[in-house]
């Protein structure tokens, strides 16, 4: 994986979510293909009022409108936490370390457009001092390569933000040979 990619992920996620990222609707199209070219991609569909902006980490975070979520979502691929035999824990870990958050024990099986992973839980503190709740999926794609869909929330969101959130995530899917 990118190293860059993994120390700026959720550091930029836990800006985003403080408001301190300014979400420039540079996609606000009906249908978007992350990344553009190469044989794995998300294809997003993004609510209304929702943007998104790819960033200088090789990543495309979906922002809510009132920052109160964030969606970052990348192709990660990185021989020294992926293969054969390798745990998703290695490659979450690695992460959420880089990052600074720290994962819990919590793991549960995760499915995406019918390609089955593993999602973790955590959380981290932004530069504001505000608890994150970090949910990050992970969906190997080849023997080196895994899709990753970490979701950035803030603790004390209302039962419509989540509605707003769960709207973004089924408008998500991935698209490729496996």
């Amino acid at each position: 994986m990118r190293r860059h990619v993994t120390l700026a992920l959720l550091f930029v996620l836990g800006l985003a979510v403080s408001g301190l990222v300014a979400a420039s609707p540079s996609a606000q199209a009906a249908e978007i293909r992350f990344p553009k070219a190469g044989p794995y991609a998300f294809i997003i569909n993004l609510p209304p009022a929702w943007s998104s902006k790819e960033d200088d980490y090789g990543g495309l975070q979906v922002i809510a409108p009132d920052r109160a979520s964030v969606i970052y979502l990348s192709m990660a691929s990185d021989k020294e936490y992926m293969g054969v035999g390798r745990p998703l824990r290695d490659l979450a870990t690695a992460i959420a370390k880089s990052a600074g958050a720290t994962l819990t024990d919590k793991q549960e099986p995760a499915i995406l457009s019918g390609i089955t992973g593993e999602t973790f839980y955590g959380e981290m503190t932004n530069d504001r001092g505000t608890l994150l709740q970090v949910k990050m999926v992970i969906i190997p794609m080849a023997i080196e390569v895994a899709a990753t869909q970490t979701i950035l929330t803030t603790a004390n969101m209302s039962a419509a933000q989540r509605t707003a959130l769960d709207q973004a995530l089924r408008g998500i899917s991935l698209t490729g040979k496996r």
